[in-house]
Order: C-alpha cells, then sequence, then structure tokens
C-alpha cells in the first residue's frame, strides 16, 4: 500500500518506510548520468527535477553510505550499483523562490541563496572553515571552495544546482533590459559561476549537475561555465524526469492509502483506472523532449495532485490543476513582449488557431544578439508550452494538451480584450456554461461570441471569417472546467465544425454539438443562409452516423449560421 507524494520533493523522505510513500524509480539513469562529469538538464516546471536532484544528492553524498539500504533497497540502483556510489561531499543550492525583478533584490536573493547552501555544506560534514562576511556570491563561494581544498580531504566534491535559472524568469519581460543586466559580463552570476569552473579546473569540485527550465540563461553565462553538457533534448535523457505512460499505469494499479498505516486500503477498478488514464493523458501528457524520440513524458507533479485528491475524496479534483500550480498566461505574455510583440502575437495566433507550428529548436538563445520567432518557439518549448510533435526538415512543435490550450486561450482572450478595449462579462459567461449544462441551450453562448466578434472586429483585429468565429468559440470556452472545446473534430468521413464536450468532471446534463456557417454581410440573403442551415443540417446528418456521437447522452447539435458577426440563424437539429 502506498500513500500519494503530491508536493514532496525530499527523497529520504519519500523513502521512509513509516510514511509509506510511492516512488517511480528514475535511479537507473544514474548510470547515464555518470558518463558525464558536468550536466545541464533542462525541464518545464513541475517535472520532479528537485526529486530527481534529491535522490542523486542521498546516493551520491559520502556520508550517507549507512543509509544506502534504508534509502535504496528495492530500487533499480540498489542490485545495479554504480562506481560513484557514496563517493562524494555534496554541495546543493536551490535557486527557486527570488522572484523580485529589481536587479539589487535579484543580487540579495541569490547571494542569500548562496550563503544558506555554503553554510549547509559546512555543517553538514563538520568541516573547519571560516568564511568572512561579503555581499559578493562569488567571493563566499571562493571561500569555501579554497578553505575545502586546503584541508585536503580524500573525496571530492559534488554540486547540485537547482533551478539555475528561477530567479532571472522574473525579469524576462519588456524589452528584457533588466535581464541583460543581472547576466553582463562581471555580474554577480557570472562571477559565481567562473568559480566553479575554477575549481573543477583544481579538481576540487569533481562532477556537476544542473537543472532549470531555459537556455537562454545558460547563453548568456556561457563564457563565464563553458565545461558543461546540456543533455535536454537527448533521447536517452528523455524520461529521466516526467512519467511515461507504462509508469503511469504502475502508479494506477497499486493500492493505496490515505494513511502512514495500510488500515484504510484504495484500489483502483480496472474501469476506474482507465478513465483516469484517458484525464491523464489528454490533460497532463503530450511532452517529447527529443527529436530522436517518440516518448511522450506526463507532467508528474500533476498526475500526483489528482490523484491524492482522487485517493483522498474519491472523486476528481473541481480544476484540472491545482491553484498553486498553474501556469499564468502571463508567462506567455512575458516571452511575447521581449522583442517584436506585434510578430509574435501572430504567432500565438497560428499555434492556437492551426494548433501546430513549424520552426527549429535553438540550442541556446541570445537575446543580445538574434532574436526572432525560432527564439520565441524554442522559449515555449522550454517552459512547456509547446512540444515535439514531429521532426524532419526542421521541427513541427504543437500545444501538448488541453491544460496548457486553456493557458493560451487565456492569454489570447484577454489580449483581444485589452485591444479591443472590451471586458467579457464574466457572469453572463457563467450563465451561459449554466444554459448549455441544464438545457443544451447555446443561445447565450452564442451571444456572447457574437458580442465578442462585433467588438474584435469594429476594431480591425481580425478580418472576420469562419475560423474566427470558431477561435471565439474556443476562447469563451476556456473559462470553464465543465467543458472542453473540440474544433474540426473528426468524426466518420469529415470534421466536425465545434464539439463542446463535458469533462469526466462535469456535473452538466447536456454537450453541444455545433456545425457553423459563415457569410460575408454583403453576400447574405434568405437563400444563401437556407443554403448553408441546409448543407450544415446535412453535415451534421453524415456525422451522426458515427456510433460515437449516436451512444452519447445529452448530446444537442445545431447549425448555426453567422453574417460578419451577427447570427441570422440558430436551428436545433
Amino acid at each position: 500500500m502506498a500513500r500519494v507524494p503530491y508536493g514532496i520533493s525530499n527523497f529520504e523522505s519519500i523513502r521512509d518506510k513509516e510514511k509509506n510513500y510511492l516512488y517511480v524509480d528514475k535511479t537507473r539513469f544514474l548510470h547515464e548520468v555518470e558518463e558525464i562529469n558536468h550536466i545541464i538538464h533542462l525541464r518545464p516546471r513541475r517535472f520532479g527535477k528537485s526529486l530527481f536532484l534529491s535522490m542523486m544528492d542521498c546516493y551520491y553524498d559520502v556520508a550517507s553510505a549507512d543509509k544506502f539500504d534504508e534509502l535504496f533497497r528495492g530500487l533499480y540502483v540498489y542490485d545495479h550499483p554504480t562506481p560513484y556510489r557514496n563517493r562524494y561531499y555534496v554541495l546543493r543550492f536551490n535557486f527557486s523562490g527570488i522572484q523580485n525583478a529589481e536587479t539589487d533584490d535579484l543580487k540579495n536573493g541569490f547571494l542569500e541563496k548562496v550563503k544558506t547552501g555554503v553554510q549547509r555544506f559546512i555543517d553538514r560534514y563538520e568541516l573547519d572553515i571560516k568564511l568572512r562576511e561579503s555581499n559578493s556570491s562569488a567571493v563566499v563561494l571562493n571561500a569555501l571552495l579554497n578553505g575545502f581544498e586546503a584541508l585536503k580531504l580524500p573525496n571530492k566534491i559534488y554540486i547540485l544546482i537547482d533551478e539555475y535559472d528561477h530567479f532571472t524568469n522574473s525579469v524576462l519581460s519588456g524589452d528584457g533590459e533588466a535581464f541583460l543586466k543581472v547576466l553582463k559580463r562581471g555580474g554577480f552570476v557570472r562571477s559565481f559561476y567562473e568559480i566553479i569552473k575554477e575549481y573543477t579546473e583544481l579538481g576540487a569540485v569533481e562532477r556537476i549537475f544542473i537543472t532549470g527550465v531555459m537556455s537562454v540563461t545558460l547563453d548568456s553565462m556561457t563564457s563565464g561555465f563553458n565545461i558543461s553538457t546540456n543533455v535536454s533534448t537527448r533521447a536517452r535523457f528523455a524520461d529521466i524526469m516526467g512519467f511515461t505512460a507504462d509508469e503511469v499505469n504502475q502508479v494506477l494499479a497499486l493500492p493505496f492509502t490515505t494513511a502512514k498505516s495500510s488500515e484504510q486500503i484504495v484500489t483502483l477498478s480496472e474501469d476506474e483506472r482507465a478513465e483516469i488514464f484517458d484525464v491523464f493523458k489528454e490533460n497532463y501528457n503530450g511532452y517529447i523532449f527529443s527529436t530522436k524520440s517518440n516518448l511522450k513524458i506526463f507532467n508528474s507533479t500533476l498526475i500526483m495532485y489528482y490523484l491524492s485528491h482522487y485517493i483522498k475524496e474519491g472523486q476528481a479534483p473541481e480544476s484540472f490543476v491545482d491553484l498553486n500550480l498553474n501556469q499564468s498566461d502571463s508567462t506567455i505574455e512575458n516571452i511575447v513582449e521581449l522583442k517584436m510583440p506585434e510578430q509574435n502575437y501572430e504567432l500565438i495566433r497560428e499555434i492556437i488557431e492551426n494548433k501546430e507550428v513549424a520552426g527549429e529548436l535553438e540550442p541556446f538563445i541570445d537575446i543580445t544578439k538574434k532574436f526572432d520567432q525560432d527564439d520565441v518557439i524554442t522559449m515555449l518549448y522550454s517552459i512547456g508550452i509547446l512540444t515535439i510533435k514531429s521532426a524532419g526538415f526542421g521541427v513541427v512543435f504543437e500545444i501538448p494538451n488541453k491544460v496548457i490550450q486553456r493557458i493560451y486561450l487565456h492569454y489570447l482572450s484577454n489580449l483581444m480584450q485589452r485591444k479591443a478595449e472590451y471586458r467579457i462579462d464574466m457572469r453572463k459567461q457563467r450563465l451561459a456554461f449554466r444554459e448549455l449544462g441544464t438545457s443544451g441551450r447555446v443561445d447565450k453562448l452564442t451571444k456572447i461570441v457574437e458580442d465578442f466578434l462585433m467588438h474584435v472586429s469594429n476594431r480591425n483585429l481580425i478580418d472576420l471569417d469562419e475560423k474566427h468565429v470558431k477561435l471565439m468559440y474556443f476562447i469563451l470556452t476556456h473559462a470553464t472546467e465543465d467543458f472542453i472545446v473540440y474544433d474540426e473534430f473528426p468524426v466518420g468521413n469529415g470534421y466536425a465544425d465545434i464539439f463542446i464536450q463535458k469533462t469526466l468532471t462535469s456535473k452538466a446534463k447536456y454537450e453541444a454539438f455545433i456545425e457553423l456557417k459563415y457569410l460575408k454581410r454583403n453576400a447574405t440573403t434568405e437563400a444563401s443562409i437556407e443554403g448553408k442551415l441546409n448543407e450544415g443540417i446535412a453535415q451534421i446528418e453524415s456525422y451522426m452516423k458515427d456510433e460515437g456521437l449516436t451512444n452519447r447522452p445529452g448530446m444537442k447539435k445545431y447549425v448555426i449560421v453567422f453574417s460578419g458577426y451577427e447570427v441570422v440563424k440558430v436551428e436545433e437539429i
């Protein structure tokens, strides 16, 4: 029986037998890790980077040798230990939590993180090293490493750095001047990494493992730290963090308990496991991290979030994403606004409308030089807002899942409302969803679409056509957890315009299937409206031959005809 370790990234705590937490074994990757001395591995947030570093800390720590059996028994590396097990003094830094965009605050925050890591290292190994007070992180680190070298101990240092770029993500906005100021030559970040490089050459530091999200900071500090190997896109490291489908299914098959003891056991039925896996696949999966691999990775933290709630409450959480973890659409906005925002707006529109975009995966991004749409795409990929769909002559990227799609739509909705100087009434939006869920009517929802289209078209923000009408339905429906909207939904031998589907957690009685028809205002006549209506009816009747639709209870079917931004016909079939 296992407890779900949601929000826990301490390996020693997870492996405590009395606490009874499950652990998805990633220790086999330590063999791959040891083939490279200095590693940088980038992944989006919430993919288990901190837990992996915590596991490495326990495994390589010279002072934890007597805990090896307790912590690693039953795991792959227990039966297949590596040559460097419990061989190092582990110096660990965690740069998460430094948020303020003011340069002085960032410098002080970085300094405090370095001081904390250094002092813990001294205390952990009871080292006779004295540090003098300094306002320079490089000076503090140099004093530690110089003192360590003087002790002439038999073991070397393994440096683990978690979220190396977290503190600079908060200044990635506007034109990037604050970001450049932080990372300039001679700045506190480069100086810190120059010290690490110096002591690798001297021999005190033998191995390094660094995690983060984006390569922007990495490129900006390269001249101070050009000894590392970025393994982020290598196929054999694709699933070092996050979960594969096999791992997810293994987790779902476990008997769970909600307490330290095994008094209350929860075993998911086969139907429950299949249903939950479908939720995971649609909302937390889809990430491909190598152009040489088709392996799709699940967001591990969100898997644990959902499971933790389901096991305790016996039902799915109200939201697919914990509000504490939700990735704000402001992240997209900061990237879009970095340089050439108008071109980037169009790029976002292209991604949402086409569900994919072609580009190149840039190994490094230097915003002081070239910064084009490939760099924007790479940054969106790095934060998990895009993923690899296919690779060949260039790379095709796509939106990985429904959770990320909502983030895009929320961003685009806010952007278009700002530009149109118009705000959607959230109360009316909630009432529209309630009407759909309780009676199956789409009148209120369609009225909101109509009003929104009028304002954005009058402001010349879009050239209206059918795809933009569909986009408005898409934008509006992102705001609810009760429905998922699909456009160009595959059905029978065709593709339906819009399918507003109930989510598995929804209490709605109805869902809607909509065939949209569009006429330009100057080409609208009674005959043309009737022609479009009949065309839509024929298409829906054809689609309804699909057993997947005919067997759905509460399915409402509509043909909606627009003339410009105005609705001229709503017909329930």
